[in-house]
């Protein structure tokens, strides 16, 4: 089962990476991500998500989000240990959003967050790994 998930993440990846996406699980921006917490993880696919959401100039990542949580998944933080922490995740999430939010002086349901987005990938942020420039 887990050689499987492996042989679908790994093609997930290669075929992110024939079309210019998924970065190197080595890239210092996906390590930010790696190295987060489980709920501070999940609250940066949110957001990446949300900016993809709501700017035409970025596209999320699906590939990269997918070989991340295989290699999460491995050292325990992946979404197999996500189901233990919905509650954390989700106030993490909150936290999060609101505090993107003040940074940015944006609101996440309703602006444009191409600016927002910009500023991330120009701070190399954890969630800008996942913002694929369309």
């Amino acid at each position: 089962m887990m050689t499987r998930g492996l042989i679908i993440g790994a093609a997930l990846a290669l075929a992110a990476c024939a079309t210019g996406g998924t970065r190197s699980l080595d890239d210092p921006a996906v390590q930010k991500l790696f190295n987060m917490s489980t709920p501070q993880y999940y609250a940066n696919l949110t957001i990446a998500n949300q900016i993809a959401q709501n700017c035409a100039r970025y596209t999320y990542d699906s590939g990269l989000d997918s070989a991340l949580n295989d290699a999460r998944n491995e050292v325990g933080r992946g979404s197999l240990a996500s189901n233990s922490q919905r509650a954390g995740i989700e106030l993490e999430t909150d936290v999060s959003q609101r505090s993107f939010e003040a940074k940015h002086g944006v609101d996440l349901s309703s602006d444009d967050l191409c600016p927002a987005g910009d500023a991330e990938v120009l701070e190399g942020s954890g969630l800008s790994a996942l913002l694929i420039p369309a």
